[in-house]
């Protein structure tokens, strides 16, 4: 069936769950609210170290994907040690009407993104996740081992704080990786926005990974509740809790590298993209921002099918672009000098290597066109026979999993709507 490209995004190079009740929110109707993104320059993005961090997220496979030794390749030193400080917005009295802005940013060249978050009159650099449904935060109970040189919350210092007795949570991703502990409400704030005996999690014990990650404190999950894991009873997340208030139960993002990119909540706000406005419906069964992507194109060629992973999920938690195996495959061969390494985790290629543009469905009639530059993600090593520096693509493999994961790379180069109502996604070229 021909399929119609009516979506053509344009990349200028400038480098980025049923729950317990809460207080009513009555002074929030109509409103709207954003949260500010700012890049904040710091450490290196590291690929192989993204991509697993997907693969464990997702509980993906990595022994599906084969590759081969490279024995020419050296990868750089992993080791960061650049630190940055965040720009975080003073938090004055929040006012009757419930608005306002503060700063996030973009971390490690892209690696994440986050965002301060207010809980009990406590701030956070938190990461926003579209993926997931908890709202979790370091706890002031963890081991200090798992707590150097990090912002934990202290219930003590709260007057608003309540715990919820026999009440844990417990995420646990593909391997090792987790976060697990107590449950409890407090009032929180975004963007000046109030929500109180707002529930989350207090982690008291977390996984390696998670302990080396120091720019993020913790997680605000904006998928669905029904995969919310705390119990016995399952609670609301953030979104949940402030959408049925808003002017419209939607949020908008939009990702950028330098300069300002922000989420905004509430409202669409239409000077910030351009041209068709692509609705897509979302298959949310399985907790996810889920939808079909069934074909693809490589640098304006011929459309082909997508064979092993026909649908995806819009993750603002993911940092690159998981496509269905044969879609990575299929790009990559048309890269030259392109191969996937074992000892780099993913598809390398050399830096000068010329990249192609890379179309993917979006629902029935549209599609979304992500451009080369996009896929030059990172430097990774060295070829050590020629001197040439590597890179580490954008796109990766999805191995195992049963859906794509269309991360920061993909919407990076968009204008989303995340909207209850359907629920659906729009995507638009930013403006």
């Amino acid at each position: 069936m021909q399929f119609i490209l009516f979506l053509v995004i344009f990349f200028s190079l400038s480098f980025n769950a049923l729950s317990m009740p809460v207080a009513p929110l009555n002074h929030l109707q109509g409103r709207s609210f954003k949260v500010e993104r700012v890049k904040r320059n710091g450490d290196v993005a590291h690929g192989p170290a993204a991509l697993r961090k997907a693969y464990r997220k997702f509980g993906i496979d990595e022994t599906t994907l084969n590759g081969v030794d490279v024995s020419d390749f050296q990868p750089f030193d992993t080791k960061h040690t650049t630190t940055a400080s965040v720009k975080v917005a003073k938090e004055d009295a929040v006012n009757s009407e419930q608005t306002g802005a503060v700063d996030a940013t973009s971390v490690d060249g892209d690696v994440e993104f986050v965002s301060p978050v207010n809980i009990g009159g406590q701030t956070f650099d938190m990461n926003f996740d579209s993926g997931s449904a908890d709202m979790w935060v370091l706890s002031s109970k963890l081991p200090k081992s798992l707590r150097t040189s990090r912002e934990v919350y202290e219930p003590s210092k709260s007057t608003s704080f309540e715990e919820l007795n026999n009440s844990t949570f417990e995420i646990k991703y593909g391997d090792s990786s987790y976060a697990t502990g107590e449950v409890g409400k407090d009032d929180v704030s975004i963007g000046g926005v109030k929500v109180a005996g707002q529930s989350f999690g207090l982690a008291t014990d977390i996984s390696q990974t998670f302990a080396e990650d120091t720019k993020s404190n913790g997680i605000v999950g904006l998928g669905f509740s029904s995969i919310n894991t705390v119990t016995p009873v399952s609670q609301h997340t953030f979104f949940d809790n402030v959408a049925r208030s808003l002017s419209e139960p939607v949020f908008t993002v939009r990702l950028l590298s330098n300069g300002v990119g922000e989420y905004e909540f509430g409202t669409v706000d239409h000077s910030k993209y351009r041209g068709v406005m692509a609705n897509v419906s979302v298959d949310s069964s399985k907790g996810f921002w889920q939808f079909d992507s069934t074909q693809y194109a490589i640098g304006g060629g011929p459309l082909h099918p997508i064979t092993n992973a026909p649908s995806a999920i819009a993750d603002t938690g993911t940092s690159l672009m998981l496509a269905s195996p044969d879609v990575a495959e299929a790009y990559y061969k048309q890269v030259d000098g392109a191969i996937f390494a074992n000892n780099a985790n993913g598809y390398i290629f050399p830096c000068t290597s010329s990249l192609p543009s890379l179309s993917v469905a979006i629902g029935a009639g549209y599609s979304a066109t992500i451009p080369g530059s996009f896929m030059n993600w990172s430097e990774v090593g060295t070829n050590t026979t020629t001197g040439e520096t590597v890179c580490y693509g954008g796109i990766q493999s999805s191995g195992s999993s049963s859906m794509a994961i269309y991360g920061d790379v993909f919407l990076k180069a968009l204008f989303v709507v995340f909207d209850q109502r359907g629920p659906s996604l729009g995507f638009a070229a930013p403006a």
